[in-house]
């Protein structure tokens, strides 16, 4: 017993630590802390990202679509007719959709603050469908056709309408009906379509164009020059974009473009973080560089075992995703919240253990 309760005090002391370093910035994860004034550090102080998964979630295969939900911490991804839904750090036993006889999903998003999934795809026939579940359940709530597969879903800001882009057009749909608002050209068959000022501009990946919905015009683009890779941050308000010369940066705390120099040769797949301070990067298929955007210092390399294909940094900051060649997903922890969420985990599960044990046993009526 005596074991028990030093093991209780250590969980504890442990999740306090973790606590208190991830809501009072003890550990600040780059940079000076401001508080001291406008002090510039000489070099980066490193990222806290951990230098191997904390998780590695199974059952896919092939390329994969990904996204996360930090209202319900719903960690959903899709391949095929298959939808996985985690609920980290619980991997033991994910939700398993059924997308449907003959459908391939090619894409999936978190309507934002629910737990319902739009699943963008194609099926047998070649035709598009987009399909709603929620996550929670498994439940399908709604499925509109479409004449050609639907490649990729942005959900509006609000999250009463859903971007989905085709192979040569992009439209705006109603998520209660279904209904289409809007229908639009593709630029090109290779570009995607994403919300842009709160939802009031339609942007084009491939050129950078803006399209004013409530005007019906054309705006200026956000660059001259058409794009490397485009990346929008799962947090729906940081868009950023790479060419030869370096990085391209729009965040909320910024009011226009920022420009970063920086060696961009052979880089596959990137995500750059909320505050646009720093990014993670894929320059070879089993290496993983966290970049300091302000001095192109590298603060940070993760070593891989298997080849990545993509790099997604979760919409609250706390993961980073990244998908093996194979389909399986590492989640890498960003910072403390994580931990502490196994802390509580961990702790949960011990006091349940321990209760367990202590319930007296239940003797049998006599005859």
């Amino acid at each position: 017993m005596k074991q028990i309760v030093k093991y209780l005090l250590f969980v504890i002391f442990l999740a306090a630590a973790a606590f208190a370093a991830a809501n009072f910035n003890l550990l600040p994860p780059f940079g000076a802390d401001p508080s001291k004034g406008a002090v510039r550090s000489k070099k980066p102080q490193g990222v806290s990202i951990s230098k191997k998964p904390s998780s590695i979630l199974t059952g896919l295969s092939g390329k994969v679509a990904l996204d996360y939900s930090s209202t319900f911490n719903l960690t959903a991804a899709a391949s095929d007719d298959l939808i996985m839904v985690w609920q980290l750090p619980d991997t033991t036993s994910p939700g398993e959709i059924d997308g449907g006889e003959g459908f391939q999903a090619l894409s999936l998003r978190f309507l934002p603050g629910t737990s319902i999934l739009a699943v963008g795809g194609m099926k047998s026939d070649y035709s598009g469908s987009v399909r709603f579940f929620d996550g929670a359940t498994g439940n399908q709530t709604l499925e509109i056709d479409e004449p050609e597969p639907i490649q990729f879903l942005d959900p509006h800001p609000g999250g009463k309408y859903l971007l989905i882009t085709g192979e040569t057009y992009i439209k705006v749909i109603d998520v209660k009906d279904g209904n289409s608002v809007a229908i639009l050209q593709k630029n090109n068959p290779a570009g995607r379509a994403y919300y842009y000022g709160n939802g009031q501009y339609l942007l084009q990946s491939d050129s950078l164009s803006l399209f004013d919905l409530n005007k019906r015009t054309l705006s200026e683009p956000l660059d001259t020059a058409a794009p490397l890779l485009f990346r929008k941050g799962q947090d729906g308000r940081t868009f950023a974009w790479l060419s030869a010369e370096g990085v391209s940066l729009i965040t909320p705390a910024e009011s226009g473009k920022k420009f970063y120099p920086l060696n961009t040769k052979g880089v596959t797949a990137f995500d750059i973080e909320s505050n646009g301070k720093w990014g993670l990067f894929l320059p070879e298929a089993q290496k993983m560089v966290a970049i300091e955007l302000s001095t192109g210092k590298v603060i940070k390399t993760v070593e891989l075992t298997s080849p990545a294909s993509d790099v997604t940094i979760s919409s609250d900051g706390a993961s980073a995703y990244l998908q093996y060649s194979s389909g399986a997903i590492g989640v890498y922890d960003i910072g403390y919240s994580n931990r502490l969420k196994s802390l509580r985990s961990g702790f949960k599960k011990l006091v349940g253990k321990i209760k367990s044990k202590r319930e007296p046993v239940v003797k049998p009526e006599p005859n």
